[in-house]
């Protein structure tokens, strides 16, 4: 019955979704309410965990996701961003451009939203395309699967930051694991963009302009990237070198405080403040009408999201629905291939990658244990798991899905092909090395 209640509770969530096309927010509160009712809570006390689900996301992430919105904002705003991608561009070479690109789109989407980040770098895309005569199809998949991986794998970007405090993961660790994990992910984009845009070519003139870049910028390439580099240095370094420092000493204190994931981002925040200042002494950046005030309004909705995510997980955690799962997975063969599938019915039938990843890791946490997971190494395989299923599948009930196609002029019935095949491709390549992982850690 408890399986039974949860099969109804999410095709309830992809109705919401996809045909009356509800705001996430309301889509997972509403799925939550239905879903405690049908398990026996009152409303009063379904409403109670709602709450608390809510207020624990907040005091867990509020900070770190808005933080990391208005610094994004700034980077945006200040041309960091371009200066980055030309950098890394001209370091790859013409000949590996397109895997240039998608590194850029990974570094740049770790403090902008993916949507913006491609926005941002598509003209750049469009210059290098003709720049260094490849076909402009290769650079338009390059760019956007390096664009999700950050938004899939990597926290801070809001879906893995929610997915590794619902699994208790540390996140330096998983910073510095995910990290290396995107790498082997940017060469099979390189492999894929290469093939597919000879298999399915740009063939339109009328696309992207090379427009939207700043060209006023007064700095270089390491102050650009220093509010993305400088804050997950400090956090990797308090997770690795913390312990091999005297409590009593000073570099102790000062470690354990810049490398705190908030003050660090906070540091990141004020250089990429500075770099807007270099640029344009623009006294609104930091009003209500400015760079400041539209980042929180972004942040504040992507929040919420992540909120009202928790509180369906809460509420399927307050049922028997852990003991149920637990037994099954006891006794399912499996494995890892269980979080992998329920990330991807969910990223397939919803788009949404961070509600893919809540609710995935809130399925799966309660059974972790069960399936043998509840080592450091099996927690982090099991989100690496739920992360590559929610890479498949890319296509139009996706917001990124839209601002790829609308911004490129791509023909939409190529896009339907190109996009979602190379999203397979690298979730189950993706997958395979989750299990090659699994093999060597466990």
């Amino acid at each position: 019955m408890s399986i039974a209640i949860l099969v109804i509770s999410i095709l309830i969530l992809i109705f919401l979704s996809i045909k009356i096309k509800l705001h996430p927010f309301f889509s997972l509160i509403l799925v939550a309410l239905i879903y405690g009712i049908l398990s026996n809570i009152t409303i009063t006390k379904t409403l109670t965990i709602i709450k608390d689900a809510m207020g624990l996301a907040v005091t867990n992430l509020g900070l770190i996701v808005i933080i990391g919105t208005v610094t994004g904002g700034l980077l945006e705003v200040s041309g960091a961003t371009d200066v980055i991608a030309k950098k890394i561009v001209y370091i790859t070479g013409t000949k590996f451009a397109p895997l240039g690109l998608a590194l850029t789109g990974l570094i740049v989407s770790i403090p902008v939203f993916c949507s913006s980040a491609f926005l941002l770098l598509a003209p750049l895309a469009k210059k290098i395309s003709k720049e260094a005569n490849i076909n402009f199809m290769t650079m338009i998949i390059s760019l956007s699967m390096g664009c999700l991986i950050p938004t899939t794998f990597i926290p801070p970007t809001p879906g893995p930051l929610a997915a590794i405090n619902i699994l208790s993961l540390n996140i330096g660790q998983v910073l510095f694991f995910s990290i290396l994990f995107s790498v082997p992910l940017i060469i099979v984009t390189y492999f894929c963009s290469v093939f597919l845009g000879k298999k399915y070519p740009f063939t339109k003139d009328d696309n992207v302009t090379p427009e939207g870049t700043n060209e006023k910028t007064r700095f270089g390439f390491l102050l650009a990237i220093a509010p993305i580099l400088l804050p997950v240095i400090l956090i990797l370094s308090k997770t690795f070198f913390i312990d091999l420092l005297r409590k009593s000493s000073f570099s102790y204190s000062l470690l354990q405080l810049l490398g705190t994931t908030e003050i660090s981002l906070s540091i990141g925040l004020l250089i990429s403040l500075m770099l807007c200042w270099m640029t344009s002494k623009d006294q609104t950046i930091w009003q209500f009408d400015g760079v400041f005030g539209a980042s929180l309004r972004s942040g504040a909705q992507i929040l919420l999201i992540i909120c009202a995510g928790s509180a369906f997980g809460a509420v399927l955690q307050a049922t028997e629905l852990k003991t149920v799962l637990s037994t099954f997975m006891a006794s399912s063969s499996l494995g890892l291939l269980t979080p992998f599938l329920i990330g991807a019915v969910f990223r397939t039938a919803i788009g949404s990658i961070t509600v893919s990843l809540l609710t995935a890791t809130s399925i799966i946490a309660p059974a972790i244990s069960a399936m043998g997971y509840n080592s450091f190494f099996g927690t982090i395989l099991v989100f690496l798991a739920c992360a590559s299923g929610a890479f498949m599948v890319f296509h139009g009930n996706d917001d990124m899905f839209w601002s790829v196609a609308t911004s490129t002029n791509i023909d939409l019935k190529v896009a339907y092909k190109v996009l979602p095949i190379t999203s397979i491709i690298i979730s189950i390549s993706s997958f395979l090395f989750v299990l090659i992982l699994s093999f060597i850690l466990l």
